[in-house]
């Protein structure tokens, strides 16, 4: 049934629409799970090259940047960083809405990952900017932060989390904000400073997290395993 199911991926014809380049992609991406190594790395190649058909020839923005975000996500896996790069920032040209957007994060992610920070925030600061949704922009404005921390920028950093965290409308972003608020007071050694971070997050995020709803649920949870609380119970113990 694998061998079957490889052989129909990698027949994949390029004259076959974007929406069947996507669906091919996906059933040669499940193709990858629990495979042979060998088999497994040619259902990625097939996957791959089922999804940059729909890239370049898509019927639609959003079926191009689909399959994009696709094929990017599958390059950057297997440790092929430049292309993978390449592949998301394609996807982010098409304007395909939420593909777009989830590639647009995705490519600051990969250039944060590699190291290559400067590049990651000027990207994150250059592109969509007010057309992308707030959780979108939030999202790209705490990884900016992180970019602009990782190149030696961190009052930039602290500033863009700050302003995140006291004026965003993203619950879950706005926590991932104070953290890194937070962290980076305590790693300056500013633990009192850290300690009112916290409580700010805290107290601004009691309203959302109260709901008794999934989200709520969620948000309560992640107050409740905040990272930065942990860190500041270790320091005062080492202090």
């Amino acid at each position: 049934m694998l061998i079957a199911g490889w052989l129909l991926c990698v027949s994949f014809s390029a004259q076959q629409s974007a929406c069947d380049a996507s669906e091919h992609g996906r059933s040669c991406k499940a193709e990858m799970r629990g495979a042979a190594p060998h088999r497994r790395e040619a259902a990625r190649v097939a996957a791959v090259r089922a999804y940059r058909v729909g890239a370049r020839g898509g019927e639609t923005a959003q079926c191009r940047a689909l399959c994009g975000l696709r094929a990017g996500e599958l390059l950057l896996a297997a440790g092929l960083d430049e292309p993978g790069v390449a592949a998301l920032m394609a996807s982010v040209t098409q304007q395909g809405g939420e593909w777009s957007e989830r590639a647009w994060l995705a490519v600051g992610a990969a250039l944060i990952a590699s190291e290559r920070f400067e590049e990651a925030s000027r990207y994150m600061e250059e592109q969509f900017g007010v057309q992308a949704p707030s959780r979108v922009q939030e999202r790209a404005r705490v990884l900016r932060g992180v970019a602009l921390a990782s190149s030696g920028e961190p009052e930039s950093a602290l500033r863009v989390w700050r302003e995140v965290a006291l004026t965003g409308v993203t619950p879950r972003v706005r926590i991932d904000a104070f953290e890194r608020w937070g962290s980076e007071l305590l790693r300056r050694g500013d633990v009192a400073g850290a300690a009112g971070v916290l409580h700010q997050c805290r107290c601004a995020l009691s309203l959302a997290a109260a709901a008794e709803t999934s989200s709520g649920l969620e948000l309560r949870r992640r107050l409740r395993l905040s990272s930065l609380a942990r860190s500041i119970r270790r320091a005062l113990r080492a202090g």
